[in-house]
This record gives structure tokens, sequence and C-alpha cells, in this order.
């Protein structure tokens, strides 16, 4: 890790190189790494090595900057944070830079255009930048460690279901999973089974609160009718109404939860 900003210039006009290089002497935390005005160059340095921000014109010697930024997700490199300078007026072009990339744009017509004043626009913004990006891969680890549990959890609920009994072919068996998984992430039990998590259930699967219920019901209905009373409390190891054979969904359900957040 680097204690400056790695600024790479993509650039063909010698006046502005020469601009930008007299005017980092007031920025000592910012280096120039690479120049060049030909896209291909560019885009072999940056496969290559590490950059922090590409100062990139639209014109090049060799190539343009909009096929830059497209041929840069084609390749699949590591995008650096994006500065076009450019003398285009052209609202639809710069537009398309923004929507492919480009994270700031300044045009050089702009009256208080300087390569001073790009620079330091772009010492206030940059570490700005690199906290949304950091709070952004905080996020994707945790939606990915999310999964990755919701995965294990699923596949456990599946598991201790079958052993009890519950045949995955029938429909209920996924609806009976699909609650339980939400059960069991609601650690102080407010979610109410009817009129919220049924409902959830059917959205996600495309169907009917009844529908959800009723699979449900019947899946339970076909565990402990068909089960040894012994078979059954090795996994369910609760009281219920034994003239009515079984649990009511709702007692099942949470009794379930419970035991295997266990």
């Amino acid at each position: 890790m680097t204690d400056f900003i790695r600024l790479m210039l993509v650039e063909d006009d010698p006046t502005v190189l020469e601009c930008f290089h007299r005017a980092l002497s007031a920025f000592p935390h910012m280096r120039i790494v690479f120049e060049t005005g030909s896209e291909p160059c560019a885009l072999d340095y940056l496969e290559a090595h590490e950059t922090d921000v590409i100062l990139l014109d639209i014109e090049l010697a060799e190539g343009d900057g909009l096929s830059f930024l497209n041929s840069m997700k084609e390749r699949d490199l590591k995008k650096p944070f994006i500065v076009v300078i450019t003398n285009t007026g052209s609202q639809v072009i710069l537009s398309y830079m923004r929507e492919h990339g480009a994270d700031y744009v300044y045009q050089k017509t702009n009256l208080s255009y300087s390569a001073e004043k790009v620079l330091s626009i772009l010492e206030k913004v940059y570490p700005y930048q690199k906290i949304i990006e950091a709070r952004k891969n905080e996020q994707l680890v945790e939606r990915y460690n999310q999964k990755k549990a919701d995965e294990i959890t699923r596949t456990y609920v599946e598991t201790e279901l079958e052993r009890m009994g519950f045949k995955r072919k029938r429909v209920g068996f996924a609806y009976t999973a699909d609650v339980l998984v939400i059960l069991m992430k609601d650690k102080l039990g407010r979610l109410h089974i009817t009129s919220e998590v049924y409902p959830m259930v059917a959205r996600a699967r495309h169907t009917t609160r009844g529908s959800v219920e009723r699979g449900i019901r019947t899946a339970i209905e076909s565990v402990f009718t068909n089960a040894k009373v012994y078979e059954i409390q090795q996994y369910y190891p609760f009281p219920y109404d034994e003239e009515r054979g079984r649990p009511t969904c709702t007692e099942f359900l949470w009794n379930m939860a419970r035991r295997l957040q266990l």
C-alpha cells in the first residue's frame, strides 16, 4: 500500500501534460506513475500495475476515451477513480462517459479549468470515494456471508425435516422449510406466522397465503399420521393435542424453529 495517490495521465497534448507536471508540485501526496496518449498502452499498463486515478482525455493520438472505458470492462480490469478532462461540449458524449465508468467530468472549456483545479478537486473527492468503496465492499462481504449462512441453515432445516419424515417431493416441504428459516432469524419471536410469514413465503413462491398454509398443514398431517410416536418425539419433543393427533401449524413451526436454533 502506498502513501501517495498514483495517477495515470491518458492524454496526448504535451501542453496539458506539462501543466499537470507543474501543478503536482503543490500536491506532494500525488504522483504520476504513467502517462500515454495511446489507448492500448494505457490498457496494458492498467492490466499490469496498480493505479488509483486515471486522468482521461476523450480524443487521443491512438484510440479514444470512450472505447477505453468499454475495453476496461471487456478485459475485466480493476477500475480506478476516473476523471475525464476534455474539450468536447457534447452532452451526449459526456453522458455516455458518466454511464460507462467516468466518476467525474471536467471540461477544459470551463473558465475555471486548470490542472491545479482538477487536482484540488481530486484531493477532496478521492478520499471520500475510497470510503464509499470500503463501505460497498463491507456490504458485499456481509451479503455474501449472510447468503452462505442462509444456505447452511436451509440445508440443516431440510435435513431435520427429512429425518422427521417430511417428504421433499411434497410442496409443503419447501413451504415448511421457508417458514422455519424465517422464524429462526426472529430471535425475539415477534413475527406473526399467519399474517406476516405466510404472505412472505407466498410472494417468494408466487402463490397464495392459503396455498402455503394448506401445503404446510398437509405435510404436517402426513408426518404425524404415518410416523410412530417415539419416532416423532426424537425430533419434536413437545406436547400436542393427542385427540387431534398433531400440533397446529403455528405450534409446530414455532416449536421446531426454537429447537433448531439450539
